[in-house]
């Protein structure tokens, strides 16, 4: 299992503009995710951390200011626990289907654009439902995982492990 980042092209940058291309080949969707400040996306629910599952989309985000922490957990990889700390040089985070997420910004806020790609059986009324870990016990068993850490250094995508087992939830 590994993670895709799709990279982003710029064409020019001086000291106060970047203008770059940002496209992701057969994105159908485009999403546009503000936090102002700290936020969670979802939300936690009495106390306990909330994800979503997208059966019928694809996210690829990208990070236009500030920065997001991801949570991605899949239980169906052999390293089910990894956390993203996605800038945009960064590029694009692919989430595929069936991989739960979650997303933490600082007290300075981000804004992230998502440019999805949704099958014909994508249905916002479906797609967007929180889970809760509490609720599921093969989520709690991937959180418990010690995480893999990518994060940008030295203008490259770095991954590290954790050796230390994740806080109990």
């Amino acid at each position: 299992m590994r993670l895709h980042f799709v990279p982003i092209h710029i064409f020019r940058e001086t000291p106060s503009v970047t203008f770059f291309d940002a496209g992701v080949p057969n994105s159908n969707g485009t999403d546009v995710v503000a936090h102002n400040g700290a936020a969670i996306s979802p939300p936690d629910a009495a106390g306990e951390e909330q994800y979503y599952l997208h059966h019928h989309q694809v996210d690829h985000n990208l990070v236009l200011t500030g920065h997001r922490s991801f949570t991605l957990l899949n239980p169906d990889w052999d390293q089910p626990h990894h956390v993203i700390h996605l800038v945009r040089a960064m590029g694009a985070l692919e989430i595929p289907v069936g991989t739960y997420h979650r997303s933490v910004s600082g007290p300075e806020g981000s804004l992230v654009l998502n440019q999805s790609i949704r099958d014909s059986d994508f249905d916002y009324c479906t797609e967007f439902i929180p889970v809760s870990l509490h609720e599921r016990a093969e989520l709690q068993a991937a959180r418990a995982v010690a995480p893999w850490i990518w994060s940008w250094r030295d203008g490259h995508i770095c991954r590290e492990h954790n050796q230390e087992p994740a806080l109990a939830v």
